[in-house]
This record gives structure tokens, C-alpha cells and sequence, in this order.
């Protein structure tokens, strides 16, 4: 008796704990599924990093979060047709890029989503906290805004421009500022800098390099377009 007595009053307390315990609600549960939907994959691909600037893209779905970091100062240029929300010191917008679009965020936290219907995909390069060298010469490069090069950021940070130059062109010898240097399509060039012979160099679609300030000539030495992006640092 007493043994039967006290199983019936174990049971009848484990049976009061687990009528105690709220089980998950099915909305929070969708809600913490969602989320994690939301922010992942990984979105961003490293490319270049060196104690001056990073360079990476960022792939987001259609409803892909990333949530909130910090960003040095940073030109971004878009890879593919895009409507973003972004989100930086309490201000929020939403706006349209098209492809070959650049433009220019200053340092600090921020946020964004992809809200549009289509896969967001765009080129961070960014400043890190490390002075450069000092730059002798801040102007733009030769021929931008004419020619093969078209200057599609200036400002008292950077500038962007975006080059195409056919086969068999040439740029002739002109000054560079400290410079991430984006291939967007396979090509060869000629590249001869400062005092140093000509050197081959063969580049691929989303490589990018860096280049201290120098002068340079670049002759498209292959048989297709040579088409890159440039960032250059004034400070």
C-alpha cells in the first residue's frame, strides 16, 4: 500500500510540472525560423584585404537581413539590378540601384534588407583606419568622365570610375591615386609603372588588386575589352 501510494503521488506531481510548462508558441517558433531564414547564408564574399582597404560583395535574396555593423567609409558599386532598405544612424531609406550604379556611404553602423524581388548583389570597398602614404596628387584620373574611363564618384573621399578599353587601346601615362582595382570581365593588359618595364598581367571576372599611388601606361594587350572598376583614395 504504501509502495502504490507513492507512485500515485510521484506521477501526480510529475503530471502538475509538465501542466506547468508553457510549451513554444507556434508564431515564436515561425518568428526565430524566419529570422534565421532571413540572415543567412552568409552574405558576403571576401576578395581583398590588406591594411589600407577591403574589398568583398554582398549577395542578398529577395527578404535577406543584414543586420546591424559597422562599415568604414566605403564606395559601393551594384553587380545586379536591386531595391534595398537601409538603415544608418536612425535614418532610414529605400532605393533602387541598376547595374554600373556607384555611390558612396560614410563610416559607421547600418543595417539593410533586400526588399525588392530580386537577388541584391553590389561591391563594398572600404576604407580601414590606417593612414596612407601621402598622395601627391589628388585630382582624377586621366580621361575620366571622357574616353574610355567614366567617372561615377567624386568626392573629397574617393573616387570611382569605371574604364572600358577596347583591344589594342591605350592609356597613356597618367597619375594614380592608392587604388583598388576591380576586373569586371576577363582580360590582359600591359601595365608599366613609374620607372619598371612593361609587365603582362591577365585579370578575371570579381578579382580585385591594390595599387600604391604611382604613374602608370595600361595598353589592352588581349582580344577583348578591358573592363574595370577604380577606387582611389584621396585620404
Amino acid at each position: 500500500m504504501r509502495t502504490s501510494s507513492l507512485l500515485t503521488t510521484l506521477l501526480t506531481l510529475t503530471l502538475m510540472a509538465c501542466a506547468g510548462e508553457r510549451a513554444p508558441d507556434a508564431s515564436q517558433t515561425a518568428e526565430s525560423t524566419s529570422a534565421a531564414t532571413r540572415t543567412s547564408p552568409d552574405p558576403r564574399m571576401n576578395i581583398l584585404s590588406n591594411e589600407y582597404a577591403e574589398a568583398f560583395t554582398i549577395t542578398l535574396a529577395p527578404g535577406q537581413v543584414l543586420p546591424p555593423h559597422n562599415g568604414g567609409a566605403r564606395a559601393i558599386y551594384a553587380l545586379s539590378d536591386y531595391t534595398i532598405r537601409f538603415t544608418q544612424q536612425g535614418q532610414t531609406t529605400e532605393q533602387s540601384w541598376t547595374v554600373g550604379q556607384a555611390h558612396f556611404h560614410g563610416a559607421g553602423e547600418h543595417s539593410m534588407e533586400n526588399t525588392g524581388a530580386t537577388e541584391a548583389r553590389f561591391l563594398v570597398v572600404a576604407r580601414t583606419a590606417q593612414a596612407l602614404a601621402p598622395n601627391a596628387n589628388t585630382t582624377t584620373p586621366h580621361g575620366a568622365g571622357s574616353g574610355p574611363m567614366t567617372q561615377l564618384v567624386d568626392n573629397e573621399d574617393v573616387t570611382v570610375a569605371e574604364v572600358r578599353l577596347p583591344a589594342g587601346a591605350e592609356l597613356p601615362r597618367h597619375r594614380g591615386l592608392a587604388r583598388v582595382v576591380y576586373s569586371l570581365n576577363d582580360y590582359t593588359i600591359s601595365y608599366a609603372s613609374n620607372d619598371a618595364a612593361a609587365e603582362s598581367k591577365s585579370f578575371t571576372t570579381g578579382q580585385a588588386h591594390w595599387h600604391d599611388a604611382d604613374e602608370h601606361t595600361i595598353v589592352n594587350t588581349g582580344s577583348t575589352e578591358a573592363r574595370f572598376l577604380i577606387v582611389q583614395f584621396k585620404r
